[in-house]
């Protein structure tokens, strides 16, 4: 009988964590789990020891305590893949609380198996590619995205502590996704906010002493702790050498996230009046910058700032305003975000139905607030120019799990939807559901068999740099930006003997780390003077120089002549790949490193 009214008890959490478990199972079946960009596949190899030969603290992209934290599970245990593990689990966690959550809303069976076969239809519909192609910016927004809707949906009745200590799963998930994602977490921070504005509205009557007492003291714990975490990150990176790289990054980032790198023709001035030479700028267009030790932070951020101004100059605050409510116009209405702008715009409009016929105006407020919200970011990624599918995708999951909690909030505190509405919502739903998975598995799919295909070369190029473990091999960054790897197949934490010859991670103390393990001063020096390092390209692309022109020139303008040799070549079983060169002065001179 115990055994029962306990099952009973945990009727909800059962039911999640099997539809959970057996949804990961199921894909791990279809697919195999991947880093989603060759940014995360850095990242894991630096927490693994990949890159420097031990696990690192420092990952540069997370904050100091998540990396600490990772790089300790791979210090106990350096064969697994802790960082795919703790991606993956982050994301099938959440949809552990999602549903466990969603399924306190139904009392039947029936209900509950129509409720949970609906989010699967949803999720595969919407986040299947997410699954399969993990990316850290997303599994931030869907921590974020799962606090929200447990906020949303959390009884507020009783004291400011019980109150607390209910949203403390809340809080943790949000300072979790800050220290996974920071610029992610305050990007959808403001819908946070809005989040815990439209809660609070709920609660009748709305302004009492108790009322401010339990959200002030909930967003001070929250605030708190994304404090906390930010001031031990800037404790982590308080060395001399990461606060001067730190600068770098950002101006890096600045440079090519946000601007571009002008043409040396027509800017020469410029150039010259930076001290950059016409080698240089091909350095930064071709992003093997980490050739040249001249190219440092407040070189990045003067090209940043030129770019800019020559973004004004092509194009008015004024034309870029317009041009993004433009773009905002189109893709809330048009196919260029399907099928995520429809499932919002569905939500919004079966959220403003529910309010209509229970006469509950105050949603209506509450829409136009989260609406006006989400113009707002909207605007300000669309103005700026930079709106990846990892952002945009990351901000509809957002906007539909919120709409979803509210919803879901009043329909349990007022209970006034007829049973054919209720089940009109759910068909309503059900077909967007519908109407989306196809297209979602094709795209997938589609997108899964290419990565089959295109990293059998990145395979062959592993294979090939662990052959000759004596050697050093830098590679061209162009040359690998199409690769990624899986999390859970082939782990190898070794460290690796090449290296990418750019990048975010380039000129870190990381960076200088991993170049004194194989004894290499700089990178200028260890092409040409080291007899043990070489040089790995794939054929260009059409608008770039070719290897043995641009480095031809960079060695030139210091007075040196260069002879470039192909010494091998890296195949897959159907063609040749990649292309191994030595640099070599033909004077006989070298060059001092600095």
């Amino acid at each position: 009988m115990r055994i029962t009214e306990k099952l009973k008890q945990n009727e909800n959490k059962i039911w999640a964590l099997s539809f959970s478990l057996l949804l990961c199972i199921l894909l791990s079946i279809r697919f195999d789990f991947y880093y989603d960009l060759n940014d995360d596949v850095l990242m894991k190899d630096i927490l693994a020891g990949a890159y420097t030969g031990q696990p690192e603290s420092r990952n540069i992209q997370m904050l100091f305590p998540i990396s600490w934290f990772l790089s300790g599970l791979y210090r106990l245990v350096r064969t697994l893949p802790w960082y795919g593990i703790f991606i993956c689990g982050c994301q099938f966690f959440c949809i552990y609380l999602l549903t466990e959550r969603l399924l306190g809303f139904f009392s039947k069976k029936w209900s509950k198996a129509a409720a949970v076969s609906l989010e699967a239809l949803v999720l595969l519909a919407l986040i299947l590619w997410e699954l399969i192609f993990v990316q850290y910016t997303v599994t931030c927004t869907l921590l974020a995205a799962t606090a929200a809707f447990l906020f949303l949906t959390t009884d507020s009745s009783g004291t400011a502590g019980a109150f607390l200590r209910r949203n403390l799963p809340s809080v943790f998930l949000v300072a979790l996704s800050y220290l996974i994602r920071s610029e992610m977490l305050l990007l959808v921070l403001p819908l946070i906010c809005v989040t815990g504005l439209c809660r609070w509205m709920a609660d009748k009557p709305f302004w009492t002493k108790e009322n401010a007492k339990k959200y002030f003291l909930v967003f001070g714990v929250l605030l708190s702790g994304i404090i906390l975490g930010q001031s031990v990150h800037m404790l982590g990176y308080s060395s001399p050498k990461w606060r001067e790289f730190t600068v770098y990054f950002d101006n890096r980032t600045e440079l090519y996230d946000f601007q571009f790198v002008p043409a040396y023709e027509g800017n020469e001035a410029f150039y010259e009046s930076v001290g950059m030479s016409k080698s240089g700028q091909t350095l930064l267009a071709n992003y093997n910058f980490g050739m040249d030790e001249e190219i440092n932070a407040e070189l990045l951020g003067k090209v940043a700032d030129y770019a800019g101004e020559i973004k004004k100059e092509m194009l008015s605050s004024r034309d870029r305003f317009k041009q993004a409510v433009s773009n905002y116009r189109y893709r809330t209405f048009h196919e260029t975000d399907y099928p995520w702008n429809l499932f919002v715009l569905g939500m919004y409009a079966i959220v403003l139905v529910s309010a209509l016929w229970n006469r509950h105006f105050r949603y209506i407020l509450e829409l136009f607030l989260l609406g006006m919200v989400r113009t707002g970011l909207w605007m300000f990624i669309l103005y700026r120019g930079r709106s990846p599918e990892r952002i945009t995708h990351s901000l509809y999951l957002m906007e539909f799990v919120i709409l979803l909690g509210m919803l879901l909030w009043e329909s349990k505190k007022e209970n006034r939807l007829p049973l054919p509405v209720k089940a009109g919502i759910m068909a309503f739903l059900a077909v967007l559901g519908l109407l989306g998975i196809g297209g979602s598995f094709q795209k997938t799919w589609t997108e899964y068999l290419r990565r089959e295909q295109v990293n059998t070369e990145l395979q062959a190029l592993q294979s090939y740099t662990r052959q000759y473990l004596e050697n050093f091999y830098f590679v061209d960054v162009y040359s690998t930006v199409a690769y990624s790897e899986k999390m859970f197949a082939d782990v190898d934490n070794s460290l690796s003997n090449y290296d990418i010859m750019g990048g975010w991670a380039s000129k870190s103390p990381l960076n200088e780390k991993k170049f004194r393990a194989f004894h290499i001063d700089t990178m200028e020096e260890a092409i040409l003077t080291m007899e043990n390092v070489y040089v790995i390209v794939k054929e260009p692309e059409p608008n770039l120089p070719l290897l043995e022109d641009w480095m031809r020139d960079y060695y030139g303008e210091r007075g040196i002549s260069v002879t470039l040799q192909k010494v091998d070549v890296i195949r897959t079983a159907e063609k040749e790949v990649f292309y191994v060169y030595t640099v070599r002065d033909e004077a006989g001179a070298s060059v001092e490193s600095d």
